[in-house]
């Protein structure tokens, strides 16, 4: 009789301690993909970028383009001014072979250029973005110079 009270108790020990691994495990996991899709959609892991202008900009007309899209046009330039662009996936519908999906298009990339145009002679100078994601805008000789970090 004792044994069988012993090996009663036995497996009600490991069914307990085995449920309490899984309820652990699953609390584990469950910490894990939050705390992963939280750290996915956090702002300090979005890559921006930042352009200043230095004050030798103060009074003149410039705009400041990256990649197609304007992004400031100054007429007069406040050299105060900071900007901030984060990259992004734009979703756009496209046919292929008669079969309508949708596509995920990178913005702002690492191949991204930076526009940099007069407003008064319309001459721009172009910088190419690469890994860099801070831009210091100077004049320099009467042209548009870059500080890149």
């Amino acid at each position: 009789m004792a044994t069988k009270s012993s090996n009663a108790n036995m497996k009600f020990l490991f069914g307990s301690v085995f449920f309490f691994a899984v309820v652990i495990l699953s609390i584990v996991l469950f910490t894990y993909y939050a705390m992963s899709e939280a750290w996915k959609n956090s702002p300090s892991t979005v890559f921006t970028y930042t352009v200043s202008f230095s004050p030798d900009f103060e009074g003149r007309a410039y705009s400041v383009y990256l990649d197609d899209s304007l992004l400031y046009e100054g007429n007069p330039v406040d050299s105060d001014t900071v900007i901030r662009v984060n990259r992004y996936l734009s979703e756009e519908p496209v046919t292929v072979a008669g079969v309508d999906t949708v596509i995920s298009i990178p913005r702002f990339t690492s191949s991204s250029s930076l526009f940099v145009v007069d407003g008064v002679t319309d001459k721009p100078r172009i910088f190419n973005v690469g890994d860099h994601c801070r831009f210091h805008l100077r004049l320099e000789n009467g042209t548009v110079a870059v500080d890149m970090k």
